[in-house]
């Protein structure tokens, strides 16, 4: 017949720690005991059973006080020591020493016992504040974190994050005491101080472990400020030295062992972190001059939490180090060919005309809506584009522009949208972003968008609409934040009313229309101009006579300033140093335009002196066999130029391939750069292409016939580009 149960009886306050409690000695102890247990929250006087138990078992001295008057004659009365579940105080490391909490419980006495516990695991760096029910202590305003062992609910409302212990368990001397009353064998206290000691090495071993990671951390860090080019310096809240790294010892010719705990201004003079220190803010890029070189500063505090200023982080660079990154930068941003370097000031004019679209356009600048830019070809819409982008607020973004009339179609959709892999036949691998990919967070240029396909506009539409792009061949969307300019020559609202253009498209587009002024309107422009174009060209201004004058300011420009600047360029080429420009000076299909025409006597020189430039340059063309490569490329280009729009490398290179005439990539790139130099075509800054000018057409008529083609009106086409 087995042995009969002990009957354990369990007194506390609150049911929670009751329930916990009487588990806890089931656990280990159920062959031997059964629990009955008396909560004082919910029973004033003892239960039925009370008398009936062998032996009695009381949280805390508070309790013990309150039913000391009940306990029958000759049972045992235990008062528990309690503790807390070690593996759970992992959670207080996550808080900075010296954060403040309130420490929850039912009583003072347990209150006390919790922080006295904590301490003695260690858990000595926060500020604990005592807190229980009845307690006449005020909360401080800066608490918000309460600490408590089960009793959740009676946390006060104002403190919104918690941190649950779980309730206090009666420790291993209880139980000792315990089985000695009951006359428990040895051997299952043995099994309890296993468990208690199993607990004890987890925690133990994870935080050995934690150790180890912050040992880790702390070299990696080292590595790190041993490896930057920058110098970096720290100092302590008393502004003494914490940190040198090697490059500080470097660039300061100072070892690390002679200023390491020393106050900084005695070491490095040259620097004051006093200032910022005191003041808790940073100093951004300051130039300094240290033993004859000069570093850009940068001077930050070290916050181990907000307002609260425990020391100073220096970073040093010499100067020429950054002027050469900034360079270096540049030159890669500009090699992409996404950086615009015109600005307003870069817009030449004193004419009421030109400033009252340059005010508008500054103004349109400071928004983030689509700009419409509206002129004649050559007025300068992709000059205003990129001063309106450096006027912006992306004016740090990038700035990336498309010309449609210079790609063929089948490849707009790639260009603006990008693709996949195995998009199409050719596709780069891997795929490619678009244009408005690489304009994220910058400006996009769309030139002559009157020349964009059906299919584009529709796409485009969408883009606008919804800030998002699909690649060609793609199924996922990509956001984009860009900020949109276009521009034409063409009157869009006649192209929509002919069914060529989208309207809903237009009306997105036209949301801050600017209209250009062709350079006839610019009253007094067009000297300012010569003047300007003269010296970019030849380092000098040209003089002009007063008859020029008065043709180039009554001239009605059709190329607008294009035309004027390759006017000049043809000036520039023809003058002496010292020469006086007259109307015997300009391009001869301008001085056909001229009321003051020469006589025959003055124009046979001009003629005779194109024809021997022209025999010069085909003997130069022969002589390297580049002559019928040049003639081809120039028919291409004016064929394209008749339709209003340029042509560009890849398309040349493939009629020369049609032709049969060898070529190489490399030749065509430089004939392309020569004639364009010479000022027979206009190879424009974007993806535009080329451009036959006047004297380009009058170079292919010698080409063709043997002698300058001098008498054919229809060349003032040439400058409607």
């Amino acid at each position: 017949m087995s042995k009969k149960k002990k009957s354990v009886c369990f007194i506390a306050q609150y049911k929670v720690t009751c329930d916990f409690v009487a588990r806890q000695l089931l656990q280990f102890l159920d062959k031997f005991i059964t629990v009955r247990t008396w909560c004082l929250k919910y029973d004033s006087a003892p239960p039925g059973h009370f008398f009936d138990n062998d032996i009695f078992i009381v949280s805390c001295n508070t309790t013990m006080e309150l039913v000391r008057g009940y306990f029958p004659p000759g049972k045992a009365v235990l008062l528990a020591a309690r503790n807390i579940n070690i593996k759970r105080l992992e959670k207080l490391l996550e808080f900075k020493p010296g954060t403040k909490a309130l420490v929850v419980a039912g009583s003072a006495e347990t209150a006390a016992s919790a922080i006295n516990l904590m301490n003695g695991f260690g858990v000595n760096y926060l500020e604990l504040v005592p807190y229980y029910p009845g307690s006449s202590i005020e909360i401080p305003g800066d608490i918000e974190l309460a600490i408590t062992t089960g009793l959740s609910h009676i946390v006060p409302e104002q403190v919104k994050k918690i941190v649950d212990l779980g309730n206090k368990g009666i420790d291993l001397s209880t139980f000792a005491n315990l089985m000695q009353h009951l006359n428990i064998p040895i051997e299952v206290l043995n099994e309890i101080s296993h468990h208690y000691l199993e607990a004890i090495l987890s925690v133990s071993h994870n935080r050995l472990k934690i150790a180890r990671v912050n040992e880790n951390l702390k070299h990696n860090m080292e590595v790190v400020l041993n490896t930057v080019n920058d110098a970096i310096i720290a100092v302590d809240g008393s502004n003494h030295i914490i940190m040198f790294n090697p490059t500080a010892e470097e660039i300061l010719n100072i070892k690390k062992s002679e200023v390491m705990g020393k106050i900084a201004g005695d070491v490095i003079p040259q620097l004051d972190f006093t200032g910022c220190l005191k003041s808790g803010e940073s100093i951004l890029n300051e130039v300094k001059r240290i033993n004859e070189t000069h570093y850009v500063i940068t001077i930050n505090p070290i916050r181990n939490e907000p307002g609260l200023n425990n020391g100073v982080v220096a970073t040093l660079r010499p100067v020429d180090e950054v002027q050469e990154l900034e360079t270096k930068v540049r030159r890669v941003l500009k090699k992409k060919g996404n950086v615009a370097k015109h600005t307003f000031a870069d817009i030449i004019g004193e004419s009421a005309e030109l400033k009252k679209t340059i005010a508008l356009a500054k103004k349109f600048a400071e928004t983030e809506l689509t700009v419409l830019l509206e002129g004649e070809s050559g007025t300068g819409k992709e000059l205003f584009a990129q001063a309106i982008h450096n006027q912006s607020s992306r004016r740090k973004g990038p700035f990336v522009a498309l010309n449609f009339a210079a790609l063929p179609e089948n490849l707009v959709e790639s260009e603006l949208f990008g693709y996949e892999d195995g998009a199409f036949t050719g596709a780069k691998r891997g795929g490619r972003p678009g244009l408005f990919e690489e304009a994220h967070l910058g400006t996009i240029f769309l030139d002559e968008i009157g020349d964009s396909s059906p299919e584009v506009q529709k796409r485009l539409l969408r883009v606008l609409e919804e800030r998002e792009i699909r690649r060609v061949g793609g199924s996922t969307v990509t956001p984009v934040d860009v900020r949109v300019i276009a521009a034409t020559n063409q009157n869009l609202e006649s192209l929509v009313k002919q069914g060529k253009f989208r309207a809903d498209l237009f009306f997105r587009l036209c949301a801050l229309p600017v209209s250009l002024p062709p350079l006839r309107s610019r009253d007094g422009d067009i000297i300012l101009l010569v003047n300007y174009f003269s010296g970019k060209i030849s380092g000098r201004q040209i003089t002009l006579d007063a008859s020029i004058k008065d043709f180039l300011q009554s001239y009605s420009w059709k190329g607008n300033i294009r035309e004027l600047e390759n006017v000049v360029k043809y000036m520039c080429s023809v003058l002496g140093l010292k020469q006086v420009a007259g109307l015997g000076d300009l391009p001869p299909y301008l001085m056909r335009k001229s009321s003051q025409l020469l006589d025959a006597a003055n124009a046979e020189p001009v003629r005779r002196q194109a024809a021997d430039r022209y025999k010069t340059l085909v003997s130069a063309l022969k002589s390297e066999g580049s002559l019928d490569t040049v003639l081809i490329m120039l028919q291409e280009i004016q064929s394209c130029s008749l339709l209003n729009r340029g042509v560009g490398r890849n398309a040349l290179m493939e009629k020369l391939k049609a032709s049969r005439v060898p070529f190489s990539d490399y030749k065509v790139r430089q004939l392309l750069r020569m004639l364009n130099e010479l000022g027979y075509i206009d190879s424009g800054v974007t993806r535009q292409g080329s451009r036959i000018t006047a004297l380009g057409e009058e170079l292919l008529s010698f080409l063709e016939s043997g002698q300058p083609h001098l008498g054919n009106d229809g060349i003032d086409k040439l400058y409607l580009l």
